[in-house]
């Protein structure tokens, strides 16, 4: 084998090694987006009510759903306005913003251990669903795999993501957070009348 053809060889490992390496930059991020089973849970929540409504449990119960009901707005404002920052201000992505990503989590983090309450008071099966989605969700958050709840997030930690996918997620998010809210709205009303009778 000749010195050139040597030098051919290498140059395409080279350039097929740096390809290989940009693909992996570009690829999607791996997002677990908790909304969808989020308000799932919620509706299950409020459509069994009569399952697992017990009158002892009534004023805690509501407590809890209202404190959800807070923490999930607060967490979606954040959301909105951080969302509407970026494509005010086009940042471009790749650039990581620490505070606002841990800034998401922490509000996060308030919403899940709300969750938490609130399954404590309800029945065996809401419990294990609402549990599962409430682990998935933390090791979303802190697991040793780079995960994340939404493209947003993904884009603060400075992950390669398109505008379209940040416009997307942003839009579907928010319809679902909407949702949740009034769905908790709707079971804490019910759950407030069951307590005064």
């Amino acid at each position: 084998m000749t010195i050139s053809k040597i030098c051919a060889a290498l140059a395409l490992v080279l350039q097929l090694a740096m390809a290989g390496q940009a693909g992996a930059q570009t690829a999607t991020p791996p997002v677990s987006d908790m909304t969808t089973g989020l308000l799932t849970w919620v509706k299950h929540l409020n459509n069994d009510v009569d399952k697992y409504y017990k009158p002892e449990k009534g004023e805690d119960l509501s407590r809890h759903l209202g404190d959800l009901k807070e923490d999930l707005q607060v967490y979606m404002k954040t959301r909105k306005k951080l969302s509407d920052s970026l494509f005010r201000h086009n940042i471009a992505p790749g650039k990581k913003d620490p505070d606002r990503l841990e800034d998401l989590k922490t509000k996060m983090s308030a919403v899940m251990n709300h969750m938490r309450d609130v399954s404590d008071l309800v029945s065996n099966d809401l419990r294990k669903e609402g549990d599962k989605l409430n682990e998935e969700m933390y090791e979303a958050l802190y697991g040793q795999q780079p995960r994340y709840l939404s493209f947003l997030e993904a884009f603060l930690d400075g992950v390669e993501v398109t505008k379209k996918d940040l416009a997307v997620d942003g839009s579907v998010h928010y319809q679902r957070l909407e949702e949740c809210i009034a769905q908790i709205a709707s079971l804490k009303d019910k759950i407030d009348r069951k307590t005064k009778k």
